[in-house]
């Protein structure tokens, strides 16, 4: 149970992050490599980790899912505000 409710996670976050690095432009891509670099570099220490032997380098895919998560749902919930008042006035 626990594995499908990850894989879940990282579904949800997998479409918003492409869907932010297609779409964004300027700085806005930018915040978005901040979630997608921060994934990357957790799935190396991960990998890397249970290469070596380690039963809980996995960890740091499991906690840095759900914070990349609501940082790049975060960030598309702001830019569509930004984009919402410049086109308001």
């Amino acid at each position: 149970m626990e594995i499908t409710f990850l894989l879940g996670i990282a579904a949800l976050w997998l479409v918003p992050q492409g869907l932010a690095f297609w779409l964004f432009e300027g700085r806005w891509r930018a915040a978005a490599w901040l979630s997608g670099g921060a994934m990357l570099l957790a799935i190396a220490v991960g990998i890397l980790g249970g290469l070596a032997g380690s039963n809980l380098a996995p960890i740091w895919i499991v906690l840095a899912l759900p914070v990349c998560t609501l940082w790049i749902v975060g960030l598309w919930i702001i830019r569509g505000v930004v984009v919402l008042v410049r086109t308001g006035q």
